[in-house]
């Protein structure tokens, strides 16, 4: 049996030298394993992995890395931007659709603050469509602002410059619900 053992044990050290486990590192652990893979022969991208450091960065680069924001690292005279500006604009105008969808609900459940009230006007000054045709209506019933159709009216017009469908009609029956000291104003506005 002490026979039988012993050819167990030196079949296992012909099939598993020790030397395939004296690596010292994870790094010489893959190159053994790519080695007994590949027959013995190392391959140059296993070879090469270590790159010069000359070639690439210079010590006084690799000491301003360690000391640089995360964000933007300077190397001579060229900056390089490591964050994701896409990602960051893409989060942004995420929250802004939601917070858009917040105050459009806000409108209809006639509980507007301050808040979605400087969000649509914010909007209707860079020319959305959809807000200034909210903010029109809201002049008109006078929802979350106090009802004015001269205001109502220029908004509508507003929006069917901004090419609203139905934003002429709406300025139509704004403009037959005005009493004449109304539609004095806004002659003497235009």
């Amino acid at each position: 049996m002490k026979r039988f053992n012993f050819f167990i044990i030196a079949g296992f050290v012909c099939l598993f030298p020790l030397n395939a486990f004296s690596a010292s590192s994870l790094d010489e652990l893959y190159r053994d394993i790519i080695r007994s893979d590949n027959r013995g022969y190392l391959p140059l991208f296993v070879k090469n992995r270590t790159v010069p450091g000359d070639i690439l960065i210079d010590e006084e680069s690799i000491s301003s890395l360690k000391h640089a924001e995360p964000s933007v690292i300077s190397s001579g005279n060229s900056t390089v931007n490591l964050s994701n500006d896409y990602n960051k604009d893409s989060v942004l105008a995420k929250a802004r659709q939601q917070q858009w969808l917040k105050t459009i609900a806000a409108v209809k459940s006639n509980q507007i603050t301050p808040f979605e009230l400087n969000d649509i006007t914010s909007r209707v000054q860079q020319n959305d469509p959809k807000a200034t045709e909210i903010l029109a209506w809201m002049y008109t019933k006078g929802i979350g602002v106090t009802t004015n159709f001269v205001t109502a009216f220029n908004l509508y017009k507003k929006a069917a410059a901004l090419n609203v469908a139905n934003a002429e009609k709406n300025a139509l029956a704004v403009y037959k619900s005005m009493s004449e000291d109304e539609r004095r104003q806004i002659k003497n506005h235009n």
